[in-house]
């Protein structure tokens, strides 16, 4: 491999798909925020699922299980559409700190309050969704509308199946 393919950075693309630049950074930045809130609640749910303890240990791993797959998975289809929108995705634990609304803790808790954390969590990324959405809409930009209302509604299931096991 030459030393000129080992110098290339990760640009600023210039896609012409009908939005303009000053949208795409926009939508960007509010996707950065999405990826940013995922990755933190992926990461606390794994936690949930390595922790968790006492009569209800079996669904909640499993469950957490199959939530934090999700959201890994999800990760990298909202990183590669802010690619796509030729902005550079954030990639630090640094930066999904700065960006995110949900706090980082690691803490022994119950099994019940590890649940509400959860759905706190995922509340938070539904609201960030949310804000993202409608700029998506206003721009014309529909394959990330679509991208998040997808997301938005598996994390609203998340919620629901969450809050039934906490009946609160």
């Amino acid at each position: 491999m030459s030393a000129e393919a080992l110098a290339t950075s990760a640009p600023r693309l210039k896609p012409k798909t009908g939005l303009t630049a000053k949208d795409r950074q926009a939508i960007a930045e509010k996707l950065g925020v999405v990826l940013a809130d995922s990755y933190q609640l992926f990461i606390k749910t794994q936690g949930v699922h390595w922790n968790i303890a006492g009569p209800s240990f079996y669904g909640i791993h499993n469950l957490t299980e199959s939530h934090y797959q999700n959201i890994y998975e999800a990760i990298d289809v909202i990183a590669e559409r802010i690619r796509a929108l030729g902005e550079k995705a954030p990639a630090s634990y640094t930066t999904y700190g700065e960006l995110s609304s949900i706090t980082d803790e690691d803490k022994v808790e119950t099994a019940g309050a590890m649940l509400k954390m959860l759905i706190a969590d995922h509340e938070t990324v539904c609201r960030s969704m949310r804000e993202a959405i409608e700029p998506c809409e206003d721009k014309g930009d529909y394959v990330t509308a679509d991208l998040l209302i997808e997301r938005l509604a598996w994390h609203e299931e998340a919620i629901w199946m969450l809050r039934s096991i906490t009946a609160g």
